[in-house]
């Protein structure tokens, strides 16, 4: 029972406050077990309602810390181990572990994040060995054939809410090992294949200041396009064309000391007619303000939250949806209570409504809104920025497959 609760409540989570979750190379997530899937881990355990909501049946490997208190066992689950810099009785993990090995001879999908903790550096963590060892361990034990998945997980931006989140699923990794190969080499050997996989599932850069750079590249080849956010910023992974940055040289300082609102580090504007984003605006806008306003209190206090607990922005979008999820649920049902004990149950479909629509609209609503104020209050720079997107757009590469 309690497995379908947290079924059920994650995948509520990641549809409430993501506005949209993509899985890129669907194909290659196993239709049945046993799967060890390998999991980059960048926004906290934030990225574990992302994965769950495009994997079939994923059983997490957790830290004890996340199960500590009746309050986070309602927004967790899985087969909780305690690491090196948790508090907790480490004896007990012989025992996790021989849970998730029964897991994975049971046909079961066990998640693992190999990094150990979060991070939205430019690059991965190291990557522990625990994973290759609970490996070796299934196959030295003998059992159905095991598949090996690798997974990425890029966000736009971790920690706002109702943004857009990338899933990549890579390759499957070989776990077929030479004759005689010794447990230390076997280590080293797919130790270094986890590696290689999810490095390819993953975007890594030199420094923070490129990450940054690229990350508002990719969103801009994003815009009225389909391309792929992981994908645009895999292609600048290396290096930025040099089209890109004599354009954005030719365009900066123009954009500097001006009170230009941005996206995602991007200064939008309108693509098409100003007078139709304004309209679009001010159909949709009061919409999303209605909502807000309906929702105030639930609103308010993931807003506080994530300005008071966190402690580094991986952890922003977590402190959000501890607050402001059970917070909203209770709104809500105060809110039906109130309505239909005082005989207006219209009104109830009416809050229902706008709230709906309001989570739908608030992400395009924030765009429009960036995009019609740079459009009234600088006109003169709309062509400079347009361009500025055609030549990424020329400049990047075709999306692979």
């Amino acid at each position: 029972m309690l497995d379908i609760w947290h079924n059920l409540f994650f995948r509520f989570i990641s549809a409430f406050y993501f506005s949209d979750i993509k899985l890129i190379h669907p194909e290659r997530i196993p239709e049945s077990g046993p799967v060890l899937y390998l999991g980059l881990h960048r926004n906290g355990a934030v990225d574990g309602y992302v994965y769950h909501r495009v994997l079939p049946a994923p059983v997490f490997m957790i830290s004890t810390q996340l199960l500590k208190n009746w309050f986070t066992r309602i927004f967790f689950g899985g087969i909780a181990v305690t690491r090196g810099k948790d508090e907790g009785n480490r004896a007990l993990n012989d025992a996790a572990l021989h849970r998730c090995l029964q897991h994975l001879r049971d046909r079961g999908e066990l998640f693992v994040f190999p990094e150990g903790t979060s991070s939205l550096a430019p690059r991965h963590l190291p990557f522990k060995s625990g994973a290759v060892w609970l490996l070796l361990d299934y196959l030295a034990a003998g059992g159905p054939p095991i598949q090996v998945i690798p997974l990425g997980i890029h966000y736009e931006c971790p920690w706002a809410f109702r943004a857009r989140v990338e899933v990549v699923a890579g390759l499957p990794i070989s776990t077929a090992l030479p004759a005689g190969t010794s447990r230390l080499d076997s280590i080293h050997i797919l130790k270094s294949r986890f590696q290689s996989a999810l490095e390819e599932a993953g975007v890594n850069v030199v420094s923070a200041e490129y990450q940054e750079v690229i990350q508002r590249i990719a969103y801009a080849s994003t815009l009225a396009t389909s391309r792929s956010w992981f994908k645009s910023l895999k292609a600048l992974e290396h290096e930025v064309p040099e089209p890109i940055l004599s354009a954005w040289k030719a365009l900066e300082p123009e954009l500097r000391n001006r009170n230009l609102l941005y996206h995602q580090g991007v200064p939008l504007f309108p693509m098409g007619s100003l007078a139709l984003y304004s309209l679009l605006l001010l159909v949709s806008g009061p919409v999303v303000v209605a909502a807000i306003l309906l929702n105030l209190p639930p609103f308010l206090g993931a807003w506080a939250a994530a300005g008071k607990f966190p402690d580094d922005r991986n952890v922003i979008s977590l402190w959000k949806i501890l607050a402001g999820v059970p917070l909203f649920i209770l709104w809500g049902l105060l809110i039906t209570l109130v309505l239909f004990f005082s005989g207006k149950p219209l009104l109830w479909v009416v809050y229902a409504l706008l709230t709906w629509a309001g989570l739908q609209l608030y992400y395009r609503v924030k765009k429009l809104a960036v995009a019609v104020y740079n459009g009234i209050r600088y006109p003169k720079l709309r062509p400079g920025v347009l361009d500025f997107r055609r030549i990424v757009l020329e400049s990047l590469p075709d999306e692979p497959a």
